[in-house]
């Protein structure tokens, strides 16, 4: 992938990164992050994101083709509409997943950047005689996500026709910001509205000053209550380990089953559908509801943060591990913590044990979210 257009301006704004993958960076934080944590969950908060991409479907067949593949149902989309699903191997194992968001020309599949490549060819290894086209946009269109309760307000100062048709996740629409054409979709992972901004890679810098220029007005966006800020990755991700939103490559991997998903399994995967890859050992597990963990949530006691990769103990045996983890500022800067459980320890109000901070501590499995907007 080329240089990220923002690059720039994150480090002139003395950003600090992360790696994410071997040849990409992203922005950790602008040296502030409890101020950017709270325009989450009182304005706007804008954030690059080049750690994730889109494959440009097109052809007649593309919602049947995608049909025949993907976990959930694509075939009777309606413009403007989508869905998320699991891309599994013939071992019912997720290798990705993915929002679907069809339009009247093409269906766009936005996926994690590091799995686009991929992605392409498991699509062209089951492309016979369907007329369906694919193409890895990772060097033309890029990615913006603005969240808070004064997202919308933002876009409508800025978009036109606004994002009031935007009011469920995957609703989509083109809209036009600074004379630059982009979709915009609906996605609250982080439990505040969210809209997602896919745009063409050499409009970035532009739109990222006109969103910074309209959410900072001195004079109307401070009396409308805006007030956007840039933040990064650990901000974000505090605000959706609260949501209780996994990451594919970090909660999810390719040793899971879409049943063990938990309270993701329904958004993702449609029981009622006809065949696609992977099908019969989904249809088997939901049948005999058979599975052997499950995607909780942890509240842990005390206010040691156990970290991924930590394992879920009851006694000496090991029931589980955690995979993402943080203090969360809503329920008053006490740890909490996602991971899979032996399905025997996952009903709500079990209580487990975890090493934290090199001490053992109880934890309670408790539902998803862990926090949820009034």
């Amino acid at each position: 992938m080329s240089l990220n257009p923002l690059q720039a301006m994150h480090e002139q704004a003395e950003a600090s990164f992360l790696p994410y993958g071997t040849d990409l960076q992203i922005v950790e934080s602008y040296g502030e992050v409890e101020a950017e944590y709270a325009s989450i969950r009182k304005a706007a908060a804008l954030m690059d994101a080049p750690h994730r991409s889109v494959v440009v479907v097109t052809g007649k067949d593309r919602l049947a083709f995608l049909n025949n593949l993907v976990t959930n149902e694509t075939k009777a989309l309606a413009p403007n509409q989508g869905v998320y699903a699991f891309l599994l191997n013939t071992k019912g194992r997720i290798t990705m997943d993915m929002h679907i968001l069809h339009g009247e020309d093409a269906t766009l599949l936005e996926v994690d950047a590091r799995l686009t490549e991929a992605l392409v060819k498991q699509l062209d290894k089951h492309h016979f005689a369907e007329d369906v086209r694919f193409l890895d946009a990772s060097a033309q269109l890029g990615r913006l996500s603005l969240t808070g309760p004064s997202a919308a307000l933002l876009l409508s100062k800025v978009a036109e026709s606004g994002v009031e048709s935007l009011s469920e996740p995957f609703r989509h629409a083109k809209r036009t910001i600074a004379k630059t054409t982009v979709t915009i979709f609906r996605l609250d992972d982080c439990g505040e509205p969210g809209y997602e901004i896919i745009a063409p890679r050499d409009h970035l810098v532009s739109l990222w000053q006109v969103l910074h220029e309209a959410g900072n007005d001195h004079g109307e966006a401070h009396d409308a209550g805006i007030n956007l800020r840039a933040i990064g990755w650990s901000a974000f991700n505090t605000a959706r380990i609260e949501a209780g939103t996994p990451l594919f490559a970090i909660d999810l991997t390719d040793s899971n089953l879409p049943m063990e998903t938990g309270p993701w399994y329904p958004r993702a995967v449609s029981v009622t559908k006809g065949c696609y890859l992977g099908q019969e050992i989904v249809a088997r597990m939901h049948a005999h509801s058979s599975v052997a963990r499950m995607f909780v949530g942890l509240r842990v006691a005390g206010n040691r943060l156990p970290i991924a990769g930590t394992d879920i103990l009851d006694g000496a045996a090991q029931v589980g591990m955690i995979t993402s983890s943080c203090m969360s500022p809503m329920l008053g800067g006490v740890p909490v913590a996602m991971g899979f459980v032996k399905k025997a320890f996952s009903e709500p109000g079990r209580i487990v044990e975890v090493l934290a901070e090199g001490a053992r501590a109880k934890a309670t499995v408790v539902e998803l979210p862990f926090w949820k907007k009034a």
